[in-house]
């Protein structure tokens, strides 16, 4: 009896036990599947409410180590920026293939830059460069002209130097326009061979692959936000002391390197007959009115002056734009100008470019 009763209480008990695991599945079960609603819930209205983010076609745009400024893209591919195609040539800037010296009748521009001109996210057609060859073709009844986009993302002012230096040799051009971003103020290193990190590696497709979540981007945005506030990168302390003219030691620097940049290209251009032009662009805070600050544009403005470089600020005239389009001057989630961002920065170059060939012309 015993016995019985004790083997009776082991299965009981065992029973018991089981039973105790099996409800602990469930509840998991239970929370994950709540957990996985929950994040689909929130993804699916946050994409209701929100902007899409960019899809990502393979391969995207690849680089070659370049002793002298770092990196330069690769001549002769075939890639996507975002989900729009790069097609480079054999120097390695977007587009086809261009003549040593251009064709008689046609005035041809350098557009120099870094991705705002290259076109991170567009088409080759979409960037400001393209936009001004349209643009000014279509309003001059006496010239045609060819503007060659040779904006390299991320690269700086003493790059663009190098790059200047170079593509008015291969090119001859009769202008040139810098497009200068906040970003670009900052001193010259000693480039040296990178890490292979390509796009196109594995755990980039990863991170591009999260990058199509709503949810997720927004939670980084979120995240990023706090994290600059608490503790800011020194990279975004620069920046702001470059944007309200704060007294720093590497901001110094950097404004010295665009100086001893200017004069150089001035002279580069100066040397071959070309006019040198700058554009600055605005950062996004500074468009939408979050940041008020212009001290950079003023020491871009004392520097040109200096050196008589003629300077076209965008910022008026994409703070009017944004007036009326918001948030459509830029590429979601990435933060570079859009499509649209480039014609209003092409509208504003055309004018003041016809207006500067047309007084020489009248002067000739």
């Amino acid at each position: 009896m015993i016995l019985h009763r004790t083997i009776c209480n082991k299965i009981g008990g065992g029973l018991i036990v089981a039973k105790d695991v099996n409800v602990f599945h469930k509840n998991i079960i239970l929370l994950v599947g709540s957990i996985i609603l929950s994040i689909t819930f929130a993804e699916v209205v946050l994409r209701l409410v929100l902007p899409l983010p960019p899809t990502w076609k393979y391969p995207q745009e690849d680089y070659i180590y370049d002793p002298e400024i770092g990196h330069w893209i690769k001549p002769n591919q075939l890639a996507f920026t975002h989900d729009k195609a790069v097609i480079t040539n054999s120097i390695g800037i977007r587009g086809s293939e261009y003549s040593v010296e251009a064709p008689t009748g046609i005035y041809r521009i350098l557009a120099l830059g870094d991705s705002q001109t290259f076109g991170n996210g567009l088409a080759l057609i979409e960037t400001w460069p393209k936009q001004l060859e349209s643009k000014l073709n279509q309003s001059s009844n006496w010239l045609q002209f060819e503007v060659l986009n040779c904006g390299l993302p991320g690269s700086d002012t003493w790059q663009h130097e190098i790059i200047l230096k170079r593509m008015i040799l291969n090119y001859h051009p009769d202008a040139v326009v810098l497009a200068f971003y906040v970003n670009d103020v900052v001193k010259r290193f000693n480039p040296s061979p990178p890490k292979h990190d390509s796009a196109n590696e594995l755990k980039n497709r990863v991170t591009y692959a999260l990058k199509q979540s709503v949810l997720l981007l927004t939670l980084r945005e979120v995240f990023y936000s706090i994290w600059q506030t608490l503790a800011p990168t020194s990279a975004y302390l620069g920046q702001q002391a470059v944007l309200n003219g704060e007294d720093d030691v590497a901001t110094e620097k950097g404004w010295g390197q665009v100086e001893d940049s200017f004069f150089a290209m001035k002279k580069v251009a100066d040397s071959h007959g070309a006019a040198f032009m700058l554009a600055s662009l605005p950062r996004r805070d500074q468009v939408d009115g979050r940041l008020y600050w212009d001290d950079y544009n003023k020491n871009l403005r004392t520097l040109a002056d200096q050196y008589k470089i003629p300077m076209v600020s965008m910022l008026e005239p994409l703070q009017r734009a944004y007036k009326k389009h918001n948030g459509s001057l830029f590429i979601p989630w990435d933060g570079h100008n859009s499509e649209l961002a480039n014609y209003f920065i092409a509208e504003e170059l055309s004018k003041v470019m016809l207006e500067n060939l047309e007084q020489s012309r009248q002067s000739d």
